[in-house]
């Protein structure tokens, strides 16, 4: 991560594009008039102030990184990557000039910083080329993972999450090796020198990239929501949790990577310095207990704070360990992500298969795999079983004068209505339309005929919301026999309850065998 000509502006949002022409020639009369410099020509102000914010933020950074130098052109972590890499995946060519105008800003306060004596002609050449080359690098990353991440369905998020490690790396890397390149031949290192320098400029800029790239897409976020349906159902909007919890935790992860730093400064023994890496317990703590962009947060201050103990402890000898355990925590840090995202993935896919979406009682395939089971216990045990097959009188009378809105509520206020008569051991399912089934274990059929009434009873005080129509239901009840399946036991339920309508609804018919 060269200091020498930090060319990796994250390049935030420059503004729109003019479009058009200031002039235009009118086919009517042949001359030329102004179209609305307003609103086609001037920038927006607020654009033009997030451009300046986002390449001070760029600077900001590139001064904090050389600060944390600890090889020629080379530091602990280059957080510009990151910016950068953002930049690119959410404004895309967009950020190109702000990270051009970084990039020369960049190579004149080096040669300032270091003394170089370089000619601003010199320092201009290399400013463009390098800026070129770390466009170009973290340009052609964010571009391929934003047509992964549009072509990934919206649970795709471990890949997504494996495709950004994989093209932030690589990333990198051409950064690094275009970076060592520009500076040899530009004349600024000797070509020899090249070779020593690209491993630690790609490994710092692995880490700024890697580390800061998903905090600063999240700051992004706040400013662009839609970015959030590019991410798998990751939400990087600050939770709405009281802070005391977070900064907390925060506390004990720098509090214990301190006393590490601390010791590995006082023994300087290398096997101490590996001790870094089981900070990923209390990362991990963070990951899977606060929202994703807290996480991020942490990861943020956990690398900054790393790079500050390197610095100022002298551990310089041993920063390419600290480079890559900020790298593999913050990798299983954002795979660690995803877990709370696929377990809301699966517990709404579990809703969805278990309960009917609108009334919420049990869905109509769970509602039979569950009766299939209790059928099996009760014969096993010789309990006897009861089942109730109900549905609501002229509903379609309801749907045709009300709508179908009013429809909906009918059925919610009559599966809530029955759910509060049943028992925790009764089993209330959705076959249909506005058809239901109620499943009795341990319950014969003369007490679930008593218990047909007390429903029946109870739905003719459900009125229908915004009417005046209360509503009624019909029942056809069986108790189901050692001798036959649920199935056979569920049609014969639904001939009674045919019978119940043909009788003149609000009826309960029963059959026993």
């Amino acid at each position: 991560m060269p200091y020498l000509a930090p060319v990796t502006t994250v390049a935030p949002i420059i503004g729109r594009h003019l479009k058009g022409n200031l002039l235009r020639e009118s086919p009517a009369s042949g001359k030329f008039h102004l179209k609305s410099v307003t609103s086609n020509h001037l920038l927006d102000s607020r654009e033009m102030l997030r451009s300046l914010a986002l390449g001070g933020a760029w600077l900001l950074l590139w001064r904090l990184a050389v600060l944390m130098e600890y090889a020629p052109h080379a530091s602990i972590w280059f957080p510009p990557a990151g910016l950068s890499f953002a930049a690119f995946l959410i404004l895309g060519l967009r950020a190109l000039p702000v990270v051009m105008l970084c990039s020369l800003i960049a190579t004149f306060w080096v040669d300032d910083l270091y003394q170089m004596q370089q000619s601003w002609v010199q320092l201009a050449y290399t400013g463009v080329l390098f800026g070129a080359a770390h466009s170009f690098s973290y340009y052609c990353g964010a571009a391929l993972l934003k047509q992964l991440i549009r072509r990934s369905f919206s649970d795709a998020l471990p890949k997504i999450i494996l495709s950004f490690l994989i093209l932030g790396t690589l990333s990198s890397l051409l950064a690094a090796l275009t970076g060592t390149q520009v500076l040899a031949g530009s004349g600024l290192i000797e070509p020899q020198d090249a070779g020593a320098i690209w491993l630690p400029w790609w490994i710092g800029d692995m880490a700024g990239t890697i580390v800061l790239t998903p905090l600063f897409i999240g700051l992004l976020s706040w400013r662009y929501p839609l970015i959030e349906s590019w991410l798998g159902g990751l939400d990087f909007q600050r939770s709405g949790e009281g802070m005391y919890g977070f900064l907390s935790k925060l506390l004990i992860s720098t509090s214990l990577l301190t006393l590490t730093m601390l010791l590995a400064a006082k023994f300087r023994y290398s096997e101490v310095s590996f001790a870094v890496f089981f900070l990923i317990i209390p990362q991990m703590w963070i990951v899977y207990t606060e929202s994703a962009f807290r996480a991020a947060l942490s990861l943020a201050v956990f690398s900054i704070l790393t790079a500050i103990w390197v610095a100022a402890l002298s551990l310089m000898d041993f920063a390419l360990v600290y480079q890559f355990a900020i790298c593999v925590i913050s990798a299983s840090a954002y795979f660690g992500l995803a877990v709370p995202v696929l377990t809301a993935h699966n517990k709404q896919l579990r809703e969805l298969a278990l309960n009917d979406s609108l009334t919420k009682v049990a869905s109509r395939l769970y509602f039979f795999e569950r009766a299939e089971q209790e059928v099996a216990r009760a014969k096993r045990y010789g309990h006897p079983i009861s089942l109730l097959v109900f549905d609501i009188d002229h509903f379609k009378q309801i749907n045709d004068q009300f709508g179908h809105t009013a429809g909906d509520s009918a059925l919610i206020a009559v599966a809530d209505t029955i759910s509060k008569g049943l028992r925790q051991s009764d089993i209330l399912g959705r076959f249909g339309g506005d058809e239901f089934l109620l499943l009795l274990p341990g319950t014969a059929l003369d007490k679930a005929s008593e218990t047909a009434e007390r429903l029946r009873q109870a739905l003719q005080a459900v009125k229908v919301d915004g009417t005046r129509h209360f509503l009624s239901g019909s029942f056809g009840i069986v108790q189901i026999e050692p001798s036959e399946d649920f199935q056979e036991a569920f049609e014969r339920a639904d001939k009674c309850l045919l019978k119940a309508k043909k009788a003149g609804r609000n009826q309960i018919f029963s059959d026993q065998r």
